[in-house]
């Protein structure tokens, strides 16, 4: 379908060209034959050009939006050293990674309770922000929070050679976002962390705290966002 749709795309702009052509035939008489020739071998070329382009381009944008969540555990091959800062063992020791539990523990039946949730355990408005990927993905409730749920889902990205580079990091991370992961540099960054924390963390979730106190406590400043709570960069 794609290569049907560029062909008719190609076959309208000649034909656009050949019509727009006709009135003014009558006015310069003096372009040649050679001359539409010439017009079409340019167009040629750029077709040559264009459509691998085209193409590249449309299986990148399918690329990130086909990515699916593979997991801690797939994260924590590599993360887990010490000599590029041991990124799991900072996650390990978060909210984050007890975000699950904690839907099993005492506090959450006892609001779960009051909101009339049966089981927040397996309750779909809780799983949304208390597992990876919406809690649509059961083999992941048990990771809670995990690193994708601020990095993207990592099925494409997570190979070697989709984010290491170990001669140009930059690339390697140009690469990796072309691919689904989330920007986590600069000021795109801090705008795609922002949106992911207070997706969750917002006054919607059905757990959100009726103290006044308690929700400020619980409040997410964007300078906050911006430093990352738990840092855990890699070393260099």
């Amino acid at each position: 379908m794609f290569n049907i749709n560029i062909k008719n795309l190609i076959s309208q702009a000649k034909k656009f060209f050949t019509m727009s052509y006709r009135p003014f035939k009558k006015v310069f008489t003096n372009i040649s034959i050679g001359s539409i020739i010439a017009y079409r071998t340019y167009s040629m070329r750029l077709n040559t050009i264009y459509i691998p382009v085209i193409f590249i381009a449309v299986i990148f944008i399918a690329a990130r939006h086909n990515a699916s969540f593979v997991g801690v555990s797939v994260c924590k091959k590599c993360h887990e050293s010490d000599a590029i800062g041991n990124q799991y063992k900072a996650w390990q020791q978060s909210p984050h990674a007890k975000a699950y539990i904690l839907l099993k523990q005492e506090k959450a039946l006892s609001l779960a309770k009051e909101l009339s949730i049966e089981n927040p355990s397996n309750n779909e408005k809780c799983l949304m922000c208390h597992t990876t990927g919406l809690g649509k993905n059961p083999a992941l409730w048990e990771d809670g929070v995990g690193c994708e749920s601020c990095h993207g889902p990592g099925s494409i990205y997570n190979s070697y050679e989709n984010h290491v580079a170990l001669g140009n990091r930059d690339v390697a991370y140009k690469k990796a976002i072309s691919v689904g992961m989330y920007p986590i540099l600069g000021t795109d960054g801090i705008k795609a962390r922002e949106k992911v924390c207070r997706s969750c963390h917002n006054e919607k979730r059905p757990c959100y705290p009726k103290d006044p106190s308690e929700q400020q406590h619980q409040y997410l400043p964007l300078q906050l966002i911006a430093d990352f709570a738990f840092p855990h960069r890699l070393r260099r």
